[in-house]
């Protein structure tokens, strides 16, 4: 790196930290085209950005050593392991032409552009370590996402996957506590109040939401590019891209199928013992 932009690196990551954020590989680390919004408490490791832009919620942490490539939109309170990959592309190279190396397109009349469709994740949402999420996906609030899954179709709300490809292995919890969190909009809530509720009793920390005055959390929010960095008005929620907010028919009806075709014929739901291992600092 030349040292004007090493001293360029340095400032803007003190400027970051200054805001209540934390981009350990610096700007250099965005796409030169990648702009970056992010709420307080962000802090991402050393990691690879593609994306063209990219909101990150409050609270999230991603580890180092991941790729944020084809992703528009991760909630708050997430947490990401390392050396996951977010937005694989997958057509990435022409499959139906005479061959699938890029010498077809290069330096020739021919264009190769494939569209690609961005990966969006909901609120309190945790990815274990070395998992792949193909472009496109979905993943629904508050869904685990087991180490080195393969995640190729949509996660709905709260369900626990795992494999290759991933399937769903359970829920968080039973079908009422899960449209009670939806409905909740806890993440939106300012994170002193939650830190009061009996967190770790979920129906018990519900009821003392719905019974108390609610303080909505206004994080402030910075922008980051290559380019500039910008301070932008805060705001009380995070609009994120994924619809995946309500509970899927198959929790509601156990007679339905509980996803799309990656999950058809789900194995019964195993006791917590046997689920598969998830990362252990992520």
């Amino acid at each position: 790196m030349k040292i004007i932009d090493s001293v360029r690196d340095h400032f803007w990551k003190k400027w970051i930290r200054q805001h209540d954020c934390k981009v350990a590989g610096g700007i250099f680390s965005l796409h030169k085209r990648s702009r970056l919004i992010l709420e307080e408490h962000v802090s991402i490791g050393h990691v690879v950005i593609e994306s063209k832009q990219l909101a990150i919620g409050a609270h999230t942490y991603i580890r180092s050593d991941c790729v944020l490539s084809a992703v528009s939109s991760i909630g708050r309170f997430c947490s990401i392991s390392t050396r996951c990959f977010i937005g694989q592309q997958k057509s990435s190279h022409p499959t139906d032409w005479l061959s699938s190396h890029p010498f077809q397109y290069t330096g020739t009349a021919l264009t190769f552009d494939p569209v690609v469709a961005d990966v969006t994740i909901g609120h309190d949402v945790w990815i274990g370590h070395s998992a792949m999420i193909l472009e496109g996906v979905q993943i629904g609030t508050g869904a685990i996402i087991a180490t080195r899954a393969l995640v190729t179709q949509d996660v709905p709300p709260y369900a626990i996957v795992a494999g290759t490809p991933a399937k769903i292995i359970k829920y968080r919890h039973d079908p009422d506590t899960i449209e009670k969190l939806l409905a909740s909009e806890w993440w939106n809530v300012d994170v002193n109040a939650l830190q009061t509720l009996p967190l770790d009793d979920p129906e018990a920390a519900l009821i003392q939401l719905q019974g108390m005055p609610l303080k909505q959390a206004t994080y402030r929010k910075i922008e980051v590019s290559r380019k500039n960095t910008a301070v932008l008005p805060a705001t009380p929620l995070l609009v994120i891209a994924a619809p995946m907010q309500k509970m899927p028919e198959s929790i509601v009806n156990p007679g339905v199928a509980p996803c799309s075709q990656s999950c058809a014929g789900s194995p019964a739901l195993p006791p917590q013992s046997e689920l598969p291992p998830l990362a252990g600092r992520g």
